[in-house]
């Protein structure tokens, strides 16, 4: 058992006290017989891995009513099985008090982890936390030398192996690492939450249990506009999904890290916070495409390349049915091609049927107002009306608006490429304002907000006029902005009409001018001696050296084979995704006459 530690949680520096007893990395694993809750809210019908489960068996129901989603799991498992060479994917063998690893179904269905502990923590503790605690495992076989961000649940490190003395930096294998906080399938049945963690069937038969984001990129494994999954570590209070790093050529990073002057730090007092410890280290993401002078930083070819990459990683989660549910700009990464990554499938919604992926209640928060969609500027401004001025220091962020998430999704992702190719977000002013103006990052959403005014201006203009389209641009990409970006909704294309647009082909057909703008440098003061040509650091492969699009086909014996990979056009000829008029969203197969036509 672990001691029991009393902190004040106002104290700014309480957490330093909680990470120098190593908290989750030596007393992290604990079962309870926990007995199961009677508070469950959560159903299983719209779960992509309870699906999944059903769907690779071919001669279950659900196969036979799904044959293309289940086709499509089918090849792509194997094509990741095939390169594992029965290679285990959750690596932690520690284990708890009881002998159950954390990714064990006893662990999962009757244990519990030292959240309470862990939320005491400052947002500074939380992503040191992170770094510090995770598997001692990981520990062993990685060293993180670079901190590269933090978001909502999770921390994002740069790592490499650890590879015998002398070798080089340059012939070490590098890893992204997710950090997140690890909770039980019994703690988020207990709250009535969807479980974070998930079983899968390892290639060697046993069954462990993984984040659904680990298992989404198992299935996207074979693809080029995803992180490749190395492996999970589920430990304690924490869980690390080790992946391929979506980071850039020029990058110049820290040649070594010496740990053993954390150790004295530690030992004498404090753990020092993340961004002390280690350099921070930048993705670089879509905000890298937008400008402060509100120019367009990429011409309309190196644009649509992006533009068709993009598209190309929502067709091949459509064809899983799966929609992404937070598609922003800090959401997809690019190297110095323009090679883009989608990444952070942390948020995602599943269903086999049309009606799973509606939802009456819309949610939005205030620093996403650059997609702000025309249907909830509406309600809002009705809201706005008879408000209570003497509750102005609140903001509304959930309303009653009934909304299918895919549209969603495809709204957001326009609002993506029409800021890259413009330098502004959709509807803002076009006139540059200086950098203290800038609304966008200091909204903080109650109507008293300095920055309300023009948050309200600017929705109205979204309520009664079109979005204005540079002139410049070619026909076919304004045909694509005016479709997605309309203020009808019943006039925007959904995902499978909006591929088949021919302005998503041009990027191949013309010879790619540049790659990406450099914004800011990147450069580090450090020693490397293995280095013969006096450069520092060690150049960064990139993520993809092929220019093409790898689009997948069901009807190939292989998903995503190389014969496809140098298809120019995102057709939906070359998915199996599909917008049926009918609830189910892809075709279904006719019951056969001792099954008795149920239906989900």
């Amino acid at each position: 058992m672990t001691e029991n530690m009393s902190i004040d949680p106002q104290d700014p520096h309480g957490f330093d006290y909680l990470l120098g007893r190593d908290l989750g990395a030596i007393k992290g694993n604990y079962t309870y017989r926990c007995p199961v809750s009677k508070h469950y809210g959560f159903t299983y019908e719209d779960s992509f891995s309870h699906n999944a489960e059903d769907l690779l068996d071919p001669k279950s129901t659900l196969s036979q009513r799904y044959p293309q989603v289940s086709q499509v799991l089918r090849e792509r498992l194997g094509v990741a099985f095939a390169k594992r060479n029965n290679e285990e994917y959750s690596r932690c063998n520690c284990q708890d008090n009881l002998g159950f690893r954390c990714d064990s179904e006893v662990f999962q269905k009757e244990g519990l982890t030292y959240y309470d502990d862990f939320i005491r923590l400052s947002a500074e503790g939380k992503t040191t936390a992170k770094a510090v605690c995770i598997c001692p495992d990981l520990k062993e076989r990685v060293q993180i030398y670079g901190f590269i961000g933090a978001g909502t649940f999770g921390a994002t490190f740069i790592a490499r192996e650890k590879g015998a003395p002398g070798v080089s930096l340059e012939d070490l294998e590098q890893f992204a690492i997710k950090s997140q906080v690890h909770t039980t399938r019994w703690m988020d049945r207990k709250k009535g939450y969807p479980p974070q963690m998930t079983p899968f069937r390892e290639p060697n038969g046993d069954t462990r249990y993984i984040p659904e984001e680990a298992l989404l990129l198992i299935y996207l494994d074979d693809s080029e506009r995803f992180p490749r999954l190395d492996s999970v570590y589920t430990h304690g209070m924490l869980t690390a999904i080790l992946m391929t790093p979506c980071v850039d050529p020029s990058s110049e990073a820290v040649s070594a890290i010496d740990e053993s002057h954390f150790d004295r730090i530690k030992s004498k007092g404090a753990i020092p916070r993340i961004r002390k410890r280690y350099p921070l280290f930048p993705a670089f993401d879509g905000s890298h495409l937008m400008s402060d002078t509100k120019e367009p930083p990429v011409g309309e070819v190196e644009g649509c390349k992006i533009a068709s990459q993009l598209l190309q990683a929502m067709i091949e989660l459509a064809d899983m049915s799966v929609c992404h549910a937070d598609m922003s700009v800090t959401n997809y990464l690019m190297d110095q091609d323009l090679n883009v990554q989608l990444i952070d499938l942390g948020m995602t919604y599943f269903s086999l049927r049309k009606s799973g992926f509606m939802r009456n209640q819309n949610h939005f928060i205030p620093y996403h107002e650059y997609q702000m969609m025309p249907e909830r500027a509406i309600e809002l401004e009705k809201y706005d009306n008879w408000r209570d001025p003497c509750h102005d220091d609140v903001g509304i962020e959930t309303i009653h608006l009934p909304m299918d998430e895919r549209d969603i999704c495809v709204w957001k992702y326009s609002t993506l490429v029409y800021g890259f190719l413009h330098g502004f977000w959709p509807w803002d002013e076009p006139e540059p304002v200086p950098s203290g103006l800038e609304w966008h990052a200091r909204y903080n959403g109650p109507y008293n907000d300095p920055y309300y005014p023009v948050v309200k201006s600017r929705r109205k203009r979204m309520i009664n006029e079109d979005a204005a389209i540079n002139e410049s641009l070619s026909q076919d990409c304004k045909d694509v902005l005016q479709a997605t970006l309309s203020r009808d909704k019943s006039d925007r294309p959904s995902l499978e009409e909006l591929s088949s647009f021919p302005w998503f082909s041009r990027w191949s057909a013309e010879e790619v001018e540049s790659g990406r703008p450099l914004k800011r440098p990147f450069i580090k003061d450090f020693h490397d001696a293995n280095r013969e040509d006096g450069r520092k650091g060690f150049p960064w492969p990139s993520i993809s050296l092929d220019q093409g699009m790898s689009v997948p086909v069901i009807n190939s014996p292989i998903y995503n084979s190389s014969d496809s990979a140098g298809s120019s056009s995102v057709s939906s000829d070359y998915s199996t995704y599909s917008d049926e008029s009918d609830d189910c969203e892809y075709e279904e197969a006719p019951p056969s006459q001792h099954e008795g036509g149920s239906s989900l």
